[in-house]
């Protein structure tokens, strides 16, 4: 070779190809590290996200088992204990039926078991005690901590914890059957007790898998993960029950993967493959942040609807609550259930079903203000949160404007079908309620008119606290 061209090569084209040897190596640094911090970005919103759902899903149990414990309807009931169909249909199989609770068993103040409601049936009270090693210890912590309080007013009226049952992991909800007029006598700590066992596998992981884009969700005894995966503890008393385990997407180390091969080969081209590294790198950026903003649209929205779902109606709800604790600005909740809907369902098929869902949705929030929120609770279910209230002749004119509109033929499958719709609504005017309260005041409603013949609305008032049955099939 001339010495000449040696020089050359020595002098310039060594030291230009360390230099792109250099940058390739750059490059391929700052590609790995940024897809590591993609990655972990991706891995912890997942994480807040199913910690989200999973809370969630657990104060949805004790809530929907407060809307019958706190009754003096059930605490003279099961003090009398010689009715076990009322128990079925307001304490054990409606539990099931309408917020998918697995297991109720009721313990008198002694903690005798008096009824058991197993998989949407009533079973014999003795099947408690095959459960009494894990469920006892918590009814007994419940009656402890009411009993340790100052006062019946400051005293928890539940006690909820993860077990390990028939070595499946489930939520169980220990609540107190309480009188809430107080014209009952009652002593704290020896009260009836309420247990609801929610298995958290199955259909909830399902749910999260589905509805959330949460791939692959299981639960781990070991809590041994594989390489693309994460997991969540499951704990009580300081210990771990196990583990729910997902598959976590990585953006980033996909997009590194495949780039990888092309840096490698590029060799002499290093600089051009890194701007389109970048380039590719802000694509991938963008689409996860496209990709999360639809994680958490659909953590607040119902897929079906576009409405706001139950998560969002509740959390706008208690906002509402203290911002009305400040202000004392009137505002109103209407609880809605539409009438025949399940006649359509098994006439016309779940998909004209779904489609008069979408139909509904569009109409009610056709009709309310832009500040107030029109929200899918589930199934045929729907929620208004008016956000301010002049006076009650407002809220009868917008529930006769939702009644008739909804009494107005639909065109489904080349058809006209005709439902109607029964309304309960609270409205918060002068005294301070809690969230609890006033969802159960516009359950009591809604009650009333299902009761009274469906097709119309009712306003609550206090005279409808008296005790009245709540046998009732919705549909």
């Amino acid at each position: 070779m001339d010495i000449r061209v040696t020089r050359l090569t020595a002098a310039f084209f060594l030291p230009v190809l360390g230099l792109l040897m250099l940058i390739g190596a750059f490059v391929a640094f700052t590609a790995h590290w940024s897809a590591g911090e993609t990655d972990a970005e991706s891995i912890q919103r997942e994480t807040t996200l199913v910690r989200r759902l999973l809370d969630q899903r657990i104060a949805d149990v004790t809530r929907n088992q407060q809307t019958s414990t706190t009754w003096d309807d059930a605490v003279n009931v099961v003090i009398d204990a010689q009715d076990p169909d009322w128990l079925d249909a307001n304490l054990g199989i409606w539990m099931h039926v309408y917020f998918g609770i697995d297991r109720v068993f009721i313990l008198d103040g002694e903690d005798h078991s008096i009824y058991a409601m197993i998989g949407g049936s009533r079973s014999r009270p003795d099947s408690y005690f095959s459960h009494a090693g894990l469920l006892e210890p918590i009814a007994t912590q419940l009656r402890q901590l009411r009993t340790a309080a100052a006062s019946l007013d400051e005293a928890p009226t539940f006690v909820r914890r993860y077990v390990l049952l028939e070595n499946r992991p489930a939520v169980v909800s220990a609540a107190a059957i309480l009188s809430d007029t107080g014209n009952i006598s009652q002593v704290a700590g020896e009260e009836p007790v309420h247990l609801a066992v929610e298995f958290l596998d199955g259909p909830f992981l399902a749910k999260l898998a589905a509805d959330f884009l949460i791939q692959k969700p299981r639960f781990s005894w070991t809590g041994r993960i594989g390489d693309h995966e994460a997991a969540f503890p499951l704990a009580a008393n300081g210990a771990d029950l196990g583990y729910l385990v997902w598959t976590v997407q990585q953006p980033g180390t996909k997009v590194f993967d495949r780039m990888m091969p092309i840096l490698v080969a590029a060799g002499m081209v290093i600089l051009l493959l890194a701007g389109l590294l970048l380039f590719r790198l802000y694509r991938t950026t963008s689409k996860l942040i496209s990709s999360q903003r639809q994680i958490e649209y659909m953590a607040h929205h119902d897929p079906l609807t576009g409405l706001a779902n139950r998560f969002a109606f509740e959390t706008r709800l208690g906002d509402r609550i203290r911002e009305f604790e400040q202000t004392r600005r009137s505002f109103a909740v209407l609880y809605l259930d539409l009438d025949r809907f399940k006649d359509v369902n098994d006439t016309l098929g779940h998909q004209a079903g779904d489609e008069l869902i979408r139909q509904v949705a569009g109409r009610l929030a056709s009709l309310v203000r832009q500040e107030d929120m029109v929200a899918r609770l589930g199934g045929d279910e729907f929620a208004v949160l008016r956000d301010s209230v002049a006076d009650r002749a407002e809220i009868e004119i917008l529930s006769r404007r939702i009644v008739d509109a909804i009494q107005n033929p639909f065109e489904m499958a080349k058809q006209q079908v005709i439902i109607g719709i029964s309304i309960g609504v609270a409205i918060a005017f002068r005294d301070t309620l809690t969230q609890m309260d006033l969802v159960r005041r516009a359950d009591v409603a809604l009650y009333r008119v299902k009761n009274s013949g469906r097709g119309g609305y009712a306003i609550f008032e206090e005279r409808m606290e008296r005790p009245t049955s709540r046998k009732l099939v919705r549909a």
